[in-house]
Formats: C-alpha cells, structure tokens, sequence
C-alpha cells in the first residue's frame, strides 16, 4: 500500500464530499502505515462519558467479523474502557496500556480478558473531537505484530485522525439533519433487530402478528439496502440510525 503524506491526506480529505469516500482515504492512509484495523466511534451530539452512549455510531474494519458482530450484538461498546480512556488521556496509548490501569470495573476487566481472548492484538487508541461535542474514538490494530513507533509517528497519525474526523462533522452535518427514511414502526422494528430479537419475539413484544413483523422487516431490509440481520444491525449502527441511551 502506498503511503500517502499527511499534508497530502490533508489535502485530500478537504475535496472529499461524502462519509465514504472520507473514510476509504483514511483507510488509506493508515494501512499504508502498517495498521491493520482501524475502529471509529462517533459520539453524535453528546459528550461521551461512563452515564451515557447517545448516538454512537461505529465504523470497523479489518477485525475478524465475528468479533465486530459479537461486539455490536452485545453491545460491548458499554464497557469497553479503551474509548472511555482514550477521551482522559492527554496522548495517544497503547491498547495494552490498558492492562496497567487501576481502578477498571469488574465488567471493564471482563471484556479486557475476553478481548485479549480474541487474539486481536495490539493497538493506539486516539481521541478526535469535534464541534457541538460531536467527538469519536479511532482505534488502530497492528494485529500480532510487536508496535514499535516514534512519538512522531504517533503524533502524525493522531493528527490525520483528528483531521478526518472534522471533515467528517462537516460532510454529515446536513445528513444529521435530515428525516431518517424509516418509519417510527421500522425504526423500532430495526432497535429490536439489533438486540437479537427474533421476529416472533418481536410480534410478541410489539403486541402484532409475526406476519406484520415479516412485512417490516422487509421493508427495513429494503431501505438500508441489506439482506440479513446481522449487516442491518451493523448498518443501522455505522449510520448512527441506531442509538443507545443506558
């Protein structure tokens, strides 16, 4: 992978128009630095703290799926201490910093342990903020191999990820404003979906027939342009349709 400079990157992100584009030229940029996952929350319109997870939106890429659906199923995101501390520290650190830290709840030091468990590997874990409190967590994997970086690498990737992280508040700020296109019905309908929920238990829940939850889900389907559970949880969660208040 070529490696792209940051004052080229820079560059680059300021002509790019759309969510995607912005996120293939950071993909880009990383991977031609050796990184091998890269994870991006965004925070919406909310300060992230350890009392709240509203608007969460979340990008992954390279890590094994099954993680990435585990993670999202669960919803993990509500204890893992990497993005929580991300946000306290003055500085880029290392994933398996986190191993020295004291004072970790109990389920932080669970998913700490179930983490390692998956193999994953090691990584940075960067801060990015934006106007409004519309800040985010970028995580970059190295997988198995040993990291060995230079504060200037660090800082270099800490600044590319800042930088795109803005562009991306400008390029979704008038899509943060528009009228989602699924129903109020859909929209619970995809909430459920999310958690697990089977369709029956859903007509259940809802107090419908599984016929009309057949109909809906369907329709979810059809609108977020996907053809199963999984990538619709995952969809409606990457687009931010999907948000999670404790």
């Amino acid at each position: 992978m070529t490696e792209i400079s940051l004052q080229d990157f820079t560059d680059a992100t300021s002509r790019c128009t759309n969510a995607q584009d912005l996120w293939d030229l950071a993909l880009q940029f990383y991977t031609g630095r050796g990184v091998k996952m890269v994870s991006y929350h965004h925070y919406g319109t909310h300060e992230r703290d350890e009392m709240e997870l509203s608007g969460l939106a979340i990008n992954a890429f390279g890590f094994p799926q099954d993680w990435v659906d585990h993670y999202i199923s669960n919803e993990l995101f509500r204890v893992d201490p990497i993005p929580e501390l991300s946000m306290q520290s003055t500085k880029p650190f290392f994933w398996s910093d986190i191993d020295k830290v004291k004072g970790l709840l109990t389920d932080q030091k669970d998913y700490m342990k179930e983490f390692h468990g998956a193999n994953i590997g090691d990584g940075l874990a960067i801060a990015v903020y934006g106007p409004a409190y519309r800040n985010g967590y970028v995580g970059l994997g190295f997988g198995d191999v040993k990291v060995e970086m230079n504060a200037t690498q660090i800082v270099e990737l800490q600044c590319a990820s800042q930088i795109a992280h803005l562009r991306y508040c400008e390029v979704t700020a008038e899509d943060a404003r528009k009228k989602r296109d699924l129903s109020p019905r859909e929209f619970e309908i995809l909430q459920w979906i999310a958690r697990g929920k089977s369709n029956r238990v859903i007509a259940d829940i809802l107090g419908v027939s599984p016929h009309t939850v057949d109909t809906l889900v369907r329709r979810v389907f059809d609108k977020l342009n996907v053809a199963d559970r999984t990538t619709a949880a995952i969809k409606g969660i990457g687009s931010g349709l999907l948000q999670f208040n404790p």
